[in-house]
């Protein structure tokens, strides 16, 4: 097993430009991979697919059904500071966060680097936290607060509790694992910080709140519309060089947004 670090791993998969089966028959691949200043790669995500394609014979004088190759593919960058990636939201081929995490998972794990450092890449959706960070600051009362930890992710979780749990649960061989605490009054503070964790490494958080002391609790959930940045590309930057600044401003304001 080799001792690498999990942004290198990482690298390695995309600029291997990998071809995997997602399901389906579905065949998606990574493309024109390459690094870019600032701590970067580019890439292309996309699949083939078989389409029958109306085509007309001008000696024949008549139409006919051919098998043709269609390849709808969208624009990514990877952020090696922050182990995240931005995906450009393009019609026909990333409409839906969780399938592209699902297809990129897949397509990083069918390279040989994850095996040989004997781990495995989850990717995970970012949901953006400040809905329920805000209703957890305008509640009287925090009663209960849970959260779920999945596979160790060695960079910018919390501390306190979030790294021991992952650390546990990939110990035992677990899926995930729920930390949930429970008190009179706990403290919002260390409850946002640790939403903002939660959030930034695509796992799920409750917790009960008091809107008036001693009135009943209410459940509220960390979830949501996936994070979405806007993305203005100038005349005089790369697409790829705008895509890496939106995405990591929008990690940063996930994990920094503490007012």
């Amino acid at each position: 097993m080799e001792e690498r670090s999990p942004t290198k791993v990482i690298s390695d998969c995309i600029l291997a430009r990998p071809t995997a089966e997602v399901g389906r028959g579905s065949s998606w691949h990574i493309g024109a991979s390459s690094e870019i200043t600032g701590d970067g790669i580019s890439f292309q995500m996309g699949r083939v697919q078989e389409i029958t394609s109306p085509q007309y014979d001008s000696i024949e004088h008549n139409f006919f059904e051919a098998q043709a190759e269609r390849a709808p593919y969208t624009l990514a960058i990877y952020d090696q500071r922050h182990q995240c990636c931005g995906i450009l939201k393009k019609s026909g081929v990333s409409q839906s966060a969780n399938e592209i995490c699902l297809k990129l998972q897949t397509l990083l794990n069918s390279t040989e680097f994850p095996q040989r450092a004997g781990v495995r890449i989850v990717v995970d959706p970012l949901v953006d936290p400040e809905n329920f960070i805000e209703q957890l600051r305008n509640s009287a009362e925090v009663v209960k607060f849970s959260f779920t930890a999945g596979f160790e992710n060695p960079f910018d979780v919390e501390t306190l509790i979030q790294r021991p749990a992952e650390k546990f649960n990939q110990t035992v061989g677990g899926v995930q694992t729920k930390v949930e605490v429970e008190g009179p009054d706990l403290k919002k503070d260390i409850l946002e910080e640790l939403s903002r964790a939660v959030a930034s490494t695509g796992d799920k958080a409750a917790a009960s709140i008091r809107k008036e002391p001693r009135q009943k609790s209410k459940r509220i959930y960390l979830k949501g519309t996936p994070l979405q940045e806007p993305l203005d590309i100038p005349s005089d930057k790369s697409p790829f060089q705008a895509m890496l600044a939106a995405t990591r401003e929008a990690y940063d304001r996930i994990r920094n947004s503490l007012q």
